[in-house]
This record gives C-alpha cells, sequence and structure tokens, in this order.
C-alpha cells in the first residue's frame, strides 16, 4: 500500500505542476490516479480538498482582478450542475465508481479541446452544468468552466484568478457530499509539500516560456493520465485487475 500512497504522490506533484503551469488540470491528474487507490467518493473528496489549496495559492500569488460578474452568471449552472451530481452519486455502484471518474476526466479534456467551436450563451450555460456535475462526480470540472471562461476576452491574470475562485467555489460545495478520506497526517503533509512543489514549479516555467507551449505541454500531460487512468479502471471492472 506504501507504494499507491507515493503514487498518489507524485500525482498531486505532476498535477500541481501542471495546474501552475496553465491554471487548471490539478484533478484532472490526480483524481484518476486517486480514484485506483482511495475506493468510493472520499478520494475524490481528498482530490477537492487539495484543489482548494491549490487554488487559493494561485489566487494568492497573482496579481489582478477576479471577474465577479462572469462568476454570478455561472451559479445557477454550477448549481444545476452539483445537483445532477448528487444525482449520480446517490444512483453509482462503487465498482464502476474509477470508470467514471476516467470517463468523466477525459470527456472535460475533449470539452476544453474543442472549446473554440462552441461560443454564446448555450454554450456557456452547457459548460457550467457540466463542469458543475462531473466537479461534484469527479473532481474534473476544470476543462468545461475554463473554456467558458477562455471566451470571455478576459486577460490571462484576470482569468486565472476567476477560474480559481469558481473551482474553489465547486469544491467546498462538493465536500459535504463526497466525504475526505487520507491514511494518515504523515500522508497528507507530504501531499501538500507536493503540491506547492509543484505549484511554484509550474509557475517558474510559465514565467520562462511562450503561452502556447505550455499550454500544450499542460494538455498532452493531462491527456495521457487520463487516458491510461480510464484504461486501468475499464480493465480492472472487466477483468477484475
Amino acid at each position: 500500500m506504501q507504494t499507491e500512497w507515493v503514487l498518489v504522490t507524485v500525482a498531486v506533484a505532476v498535477g500541481a505542476f501542471v495546474q501552475g503551469l496553465t491554471g487548471l488540470g490539478f484533478a484532472l491528474v490526480a483524481a484518476p490516479v486517486v480514484s485506483q487507490v482511495v475506493p468510493g467518493t472520499s478520494g475524490i473528496g481528498l482530490v477537492n480538498a487539495l484543489s482548494i489549496v491549490q487554488n487559493g495559492w494561485l489566487v494568492a500569488r497573482t496579481d489582478a482582478a477576479i471577474a465577479w460578474r462572469v462568476v454570478a452568471r455561472m451559479v445557477p449552472g454550477l448549481a444545476a450542475g452539483v445537483l445532477l451530481g448528487w444525482i449520480v452519486l446517490r444512483t453509482t455502484g462503487p465498482a464502476v465508481f474509477p470508470v467514471i471518474v476516467a470517463a468523466s476526466a477525459c470527456a472535460s479534456v475533449a470539452w476544453l479541446l474543442l472549446a473554440d467551436r462552441f461560443r454564446g450563451a448555450v454554450a456557456g450555460v452547457i459548460s457550467a452544468v457540466w463542469g458543475g456535475l462531473v466537479n461534484t462526480v469527479a473532481g474534473v470540472g476544470g476543462p468545461p468552466i475554463a473554456a467558458y471562461l477562455v471566451t470571455r476576452g478576459l486577460p490571462f491574470g484576470e482569468y486565472l484568478r476567476t477560474l480559481q475562485v469558481v473551482f474553489a467555489l465547486l469544491s467546498v460545495v462538493s465536500l459535504p457530499l463526497l466525504g475526505v478520506s487520507f491514511p494518515s497526517l504523515g500522508w497528507l503533509a507530504a501531499w501538500l509539500v507536493a503540491l506547492v512543489v509543484g505549484s511554484v514549479a509550474g509557475e517558474l516555467l510559465r514565467a520562462r516560456f511562450d503561452e502556447s507551449l505550455t499550454q500544450r505541454v499542460g494538455k498532452s500531460a493531462i491527456v495521457v493520465v487520463c487516458v491510461a487512468a480510464l484504461i486501468r479502471s475499464v480493465a480492472a471492472l472487466v477483468f477484475g485487475a
């Protein structure tokens, strides 16, 4: 079991690095891995709890405004998504939960990659509902929310801070529904250290390289982890691996 907790630590560090680099990606990397190790919804609760810490870290270290009017417009759709997520949690068996997490992550990445094709009010509502739904079920609501915020034409710093605020709000709401589980305070401390180290590394790299390059690197890392987790979880469900 120690090896599995080390794997979670690596996933936390890599996810924090990707989010520090691009503004999203922590849960997309960490959640598919954690769901393989921690059974049930409490593993996703752990990911969301760590996400809140990173959201606060990035908000504190970014000097820009927060687009509160944009946040307010998203609230109804996000609330509807959280409600749908709660219904899914109430009707989902534990055996298929890792598959749902990995599939949700892959679908969210696909939404982000195709975001430029969907604009307007309807796309905004869909993004908010989908973000609230998959964040509650799988902790991976970032891409649809980011896809909507990208179309708002915000400066990068304002986009980054607004994105973190929405993530934090969703995670706070989801914690009572999911619960939180971790093996010991020692491992929790290790994950917090990994989160900070990964975040700082991502921020440093973002400052040195072109934004389009960092976005491509971040998306590539997310896709690899999500697809690998989906294959692993489906294999475990079908073959009992």
